[in-house]
């Protein structure tokens, strides 16, 4: 197997572009990242939480996605999968035309069945692993000091052409195939952590209570916030922030929002709690990560 960086769990991945190839990493909870992650199902099955909605990613599927959205790992069935993430920044540094862009900044990921080319990037991804060879502590993609730098740059092409493959691939899939169901989880204690999230998903530019949200699903507050975190890895408060930011990150980028109005739209009670989870999160202040992505 061939990886970079190497790490033990996926929420402790640096920023940067990497590769993962083999058996599903450990994901310990819910989380998010600025990348356009891709998954590559080769053999077995990912069931994930993403954005309220249990998702499964079957055998030769391609799943594509802006991983600023919350997701976990619920359950797998081991097998031979590859992971792909490209920073957000260098993706739009390509210059995609806006129809291949725009589906990513929906909250729904791209799939596809496409076999063929999943086992071709997993190919090519091993020997990305190797041009790429980092150390263990996680050097970004051209900048350990075993990459050659004519190797490097020609991986950096072939990743670009591998994203453009799936993104046309995902534009020729049924856009209304429906979403699969996890399955280790309990059903009944899965729908109850779907319907929460999605509630969250779907008020969370509001101001929102535990007691709101459980009382959507018909639960006391303190089972309901037992059954989110034991499930979800992360307490509620903590997924109305992932999705607050998620929505800010999407305002920066695709609108000319003043930066008190995307506060406000996103639903932070003010504009220094929003400076406070933005900069916590992406590292950066909200002008400043604008600023970037453009």
């Amino acid at each position: 197997m061939s990886q970079w960086p190497i790490s033990d769990a996926v929420e402790e991945m640096p920023p940067g572009l990497w590769v993962r190839r083999g058996a599903p990493p450990p994901m310990f909870s819910m989380h998010r990242h600025d990348d356009v992650e891709i998954n590559l199902v080769l053999d077995g099955q990912l069931n994930y939480l993403f954005g309220g909605h249990p998702l499964t990613i079957r055998a030769g599927e391609i799943a594509v996605f802006w991983a600023a959205q919350p997701h976990g790992l619920v359950d797998s069935r081991t097998g031979d999968m590859c992971w792909l993430h490209v920073p957000f920044s260098m993706f739009l540094s390509w210059g995609l035309p806006e129809a291949q862009t725009a589906p990513l900044l929906s909250a729904q990921p791209l799939i596809t069945y496409a076999p063929d080319l999943a086992a071709h990037i997993a190919r090519m991804a091993d020997r990305w692993g190797r041009e790429f060879a980092g150390s263990e502590h996680g050097d970004t993609a051209g900048t350990a000091p075993e990459a050659d730098d004519d190797s490097a740059e020609i991986a950096l092409l072939e990743i670009q052409a591998a994203v453009r493959r799936v993104l046309r691939a995902s534009a020729r899939a049924d856009p209304e195939a429906p979403l699969g169901a996890a399955g280790a989880v309990p059903a009944a204690r899965l729908r109850q952590v779907s319907a929460m999230a999605q509630y969250v998903r779907e008020n969370h530019r509001a101001p929102l209570s535990v007691a709101e949200i459980a009382a959507a699903v018909h639960l006391a507050p303190s089972h309901a916030m037992t059954v989110f975190r034991r499930t979800a890895g992360v307490t509620l408060g903590e997924y109305v922030t992932m999705c607050r930011v998620a929505e800010a990150q999407r305002l920066l980028l695709t609108t000319s929002l003043r930066i008190t109005e995307i506060a406000d739209a996103a639903g932070f009670g003010s504009l220094s709690s929003f400076y406070q989870h933005m900069s916590a999160a992406c590292g950066m202040t909200p002008r400043e990560y604008r600023r970037q992505g453009r």
